[in-house]
């Protein structure tokens, strides 16, 4: 559970400074093919960069080829937020069903308006026009698509009026904006209480209305009379989710009607974007802590050598890796002179499950370069209950581990993650 709010802290992050930054230097400029990639790619980091953790110079290293069935990193943060806050909210059963009952509500609400708009369909009198299906229903709503479908009252306008908003409507179409309405409903099902979502779904559909507006304007639409069927449509039904005719009216949509590209202007913006997102994908998934520690020295301890580095039935800690990892997050206290003189490290302690289960032989084979972060670490790990010992050929046998503990201070972006690096035998 820890995992997920972290996930969802992390993934809230990246959408937020992805559209504040689209807001403050994309947003009214008119290259709308590339305004939507940036949006669109926004969604994909933010699903998938949490997943993501790699070092620049880890791969290229060797200084972890010694360490003898090393496990996960345990990050240990000093007066962080989240050392407080993720593990109550992880534990608390209110919060789950709460999350629960939210994303629920969030599908519920997709699912109830694709039925109503399947209803619709029953009771239009359908049109092929330029390959597109359009259906005619009665009643007073603003026409509107949902994929290669336009929902339109016709009979509420004049020829000339029809034929901008079935222009406006197969742009919609064309570009197949209902696939984006869609991928950011599924995000909201997930990040439903966060507000960058919302957020960025809105900035999405203001740009869909922004790019058909466009090619109305492109099929010869005086900018003057195609503003005056756009208040005449301000009132109106709206439907859920689909692209309607008169999603938005405000200063911004017709200001950007008459806006035009700068080639230098445009070309410098795109190329702050591009940067924007590598370095947002670079700071939330490069572990930059480790590629620190791999440039400070080798590795300063020796090999542990002991009867066992695997066997047919590997040590259990008791209720597996995961508890393990739970065990020495809640039992590690960073160390008060450490925090107050701004020392953080990640030590690399190694130990010996015994043929009893019983932790021994505990010690510091990487420093996390101040004493008492050692001290800590060696603490915990040699009060370690017993585990379940492992076993070769049937019997109970010594097997060594490597546990990296990071200590890590809050001025350090806590996005930063630790890799969970492979495990690794001598």
């Amino acid at each position: 559970m820890e995992y997920f709010i972290n996930y969802l802290l992390e993934s809230s992050l990246i959408l937020g400074v992805l559209a504040m930054f689209y807001r403050i230097v994309l947003h009214h400029e008119p290259f709308f093919r590339f305004n939507r990639i940036y949006l669109l790619l926004s969604l994909v980091l933010a699903t998938v960069v949490p997943f993501v953790h790699f070092s620049l110079l880890q791969t290229a290293s060797s200084n972890t080829e010694g360490f003898a069935n090393l496990l996960q990193t345990v990050n240990v943060y000093a007066g962080d937020m989240r050392e407080a806050v993720v593990p109550a909210i992880a534990q608390s059963k209110t919060f789950g069903w709460f999350y629960l009952a939210g994303a629920l509500g969030i599908f519920l609400r997709l699912i109830f308006g694709l039925i109503r708009l399947g209803g619709l369909s029953k009771n239009a009198n359908w049109i092929n026009y330029n390959g597109i299906r359009i259906a005619d229903l009665p009643g007073s709503f603003n026409a509107f698509s949902f994929f290669h479908v336009i929902f339109v009252n016709r009979s509420l306008y004049s020829d000339d009026d029809l034929d901008k908003i079935l222009v406006h409507e197969m742009s919609h179409v064309k570009h197949r904006h209902s696939l984006d309405v869609l991928l950011f409903e599924a995000l909201l099902i997930v990040q439903w209480f966060n507000p960058f979502a919302w957020w960025i779904k809105h900035l999405l559909r203001e740009l869909h209305e922004f790019q058909a507006d466009r090619s109305v304007l492109n099929k010869g639409t005086a900018i003057g009379s195609y503003k005056k069927l756009l208040l005449h449509e301000a009132t109106g039904a709206r439907l859920f989710p689909v692209n309607n005719f008169n999603q938005c009216i405000t200063k911004k949509r017709f200001k950007m009607m008459t806006n035009k590209t700068i080639k230098n202007k445009a070309f410098v913006k795109s190329l702050a974007a591009g940067f924007m997102i590598l370095g947002v994908t670079f700071f939330f998934a490069c572990d930059r802590t480790a590629d620190e520690e791999l440039l400070q020295g080798d590795l300063k301890g020796e090999k542990i050598e002991t009867t066992f580095f695997v066997v047919e039935v590997m040590p259990q800690f008791p209720g597996g890796e995961e508890e393990l990892r739970k065990y020495i997050a809640t039992n590690v206290k960073y160390p008060i002179d450490a925090k107050e003189q701004g020392k953080s490290g990640r030590v690399y302690v190694q130990f010996v499950v015994s043929k009893t289960g019983a932790v021994k032989d505990v010690k510091v084979v990487r420093s996390g370069g101040f004493e008492s972060i050692d001290e800590e670490a060696v603490r915990v790990v040699s009060a370690m209950p017993k585990w379940a010992p492992g076993l070769q050929r049937g019997k109970q046998v010594n097997v060594n581990y490597t546990v990296p503990i990071n200590f890590v201070i809050p001025d350090t972006p806590p996005s930063q993650k630790e890799v969970e690096p492979t495990p690794k035998y001598n």
